[in-house]
């Protein structure tokens, strides 16, 4: 089913005259679209179309060379959870993605063997593909942009929310999370890369982190799950808008008051084969970050919610880095299981000592 999700235009908020008409034009239409609908699309959000069809041709680069050279970073080397997962090899709920892809984040030295949170070897150096060239220098300016698109975006929500600007972005400190895949899913009808029958890129759930930012091509598969009837609807490609969704920190920190909208790709069959690619980047708190529960003062009242993604389902540790780290756990089961084992005793996942 196809509806129209709200189109916001980012130009209208202006960060130095947050209070201007046009500013507060924008901020009643984004609390209308996080109350009611929860995913949106932002124009005029600044990054060039030039730069958005320079990445896609680099990762299309990437994803048509042959899996042994694709298989040189793939993730389960890495306990940072980054790297290149071939088709098939993540699972979400319950089934196996029909999609490949290379997971990236935020560069840091690889932390070394102590006495840490578990969540703290999520923070690690990338694996950046070495065939390609320019692959690092056009991806991280795509993700660092990108970023900051998410960040001006939550500069508004915080207005929206009106919540006290410093303490709001404290939850975010200077190494708040910017993570990033680059998606290529199969045609459904691709005789040689065959997708799973239940024809799902990814199934349905909800994005584990704060705000997620999507730069997705002319092909389309991402379906919305309506909150009210639970009907999906098709989140049709717009050139040059990024698509917005809320995740499962947001709905925390507002005790369920804005709730993170489910969401998944199904696979197309299309007569040519043509693959679909997309670029989701997902803004999140530090690691560390203890995240409240907070009764709104501005509020709607709190609906019935209908979703696919059950209760028991959601990742909602009061530690963001417990719930960043239990999603890995679960959606990357290769690699859990060669760097990560569960503590029966602590009743918790702790880091290997050797891989």
């Amino acid at each position: 089913m196809t509806a129209t999700l709200p189109i916001l235009d980012l130009s209208k908020y202006q960060l130095d005259q947050p209070n201007s008409p046009s500013s507060i034009e924008f901020l009643k239409e984004l609390y209308d679209a996080m109350s009611e609908v929860g995913f949106f699309y932002i124009k005029n959000h600044g990054v060039s179309p030039e730069l958005q069809e320079k990445s896609f041709d680099t990762i299309k680069s990437f994803f048509k060379l042959p899996i042994e050279e694709k298989l040189e970073i793939e993730l389960k080397k890495s306990p940072h959870f980054r790297g290149y997962s071939k088709l098939n090899s993540e699972t979400t709920d319950y089934k196996q993605d029909n999609r490949e892809q290379i997971d990236l984040g935020r560069d840091y030295p690889a932390l070394s063997l102590g006495n840490h949170p578990t969540y703290a070897y999520l923070r690690g150096p990338n694996q950046w593909p070495s065939k390609i060239p320019d692959f690092k220098e056009t991806i991280s300016e795509l993700m660092d942009s990108m970023a900051n698109v998410g960040l001006t975006i939550l500069n508004a929500m915080a207005r929206v929310l009106e919540f006290d600007q410093d303490e709001f972005m404290s939850l975010f400190g200077k190494d708040y999370g910017v993570r990033c895949k680059l998606i290529r899913y199969p045609a459904l009808n691709n005789p040689i890369d065959k997708p799973l029958d239940h024809g799902l890129g990814v199934g349905p759930h909800k994005d584990t982190g704060f705000l997620t930012i999507l730069l997705q091509d002319q092909i389309g598969g991402l379906q919305v799950q309506a909150q009210d009837n639970g009907q999906w609807l098709d989140a049709e490609p717009i050139p040059n808008t990024f698509i917005v969704n809320i995740g499962e920190i947001l709905e925390r920190l507002t005790n369920q008051t804005f709730v993170a909208t489910t969401h998944r790709v199904v696979n197309k069959a299309l007569a040519n084969y043509e693959d679909r690619f997309s670029i989701p980047v997902f803004i999140s708190p530090a690691l560390e970050t203890k995240i409240p529960q907070i009764n709104l003062t501005k509020a709607t009242k709190k609906r019935e919610i209908i979703s696919d993604v059950k209760q028991d389902q959601l990742l909602q540790d009061e530690i963001y880095g417990v719930n960043e780290l239990n999603g890995f756990i679960r959606s990357h089961k290769e690699t859990r299981d060669a760097w990560y084992y569960f503590n029966e005793e602590q009743k918790q996942w702790k880091r290997k000592v050797s891989y």
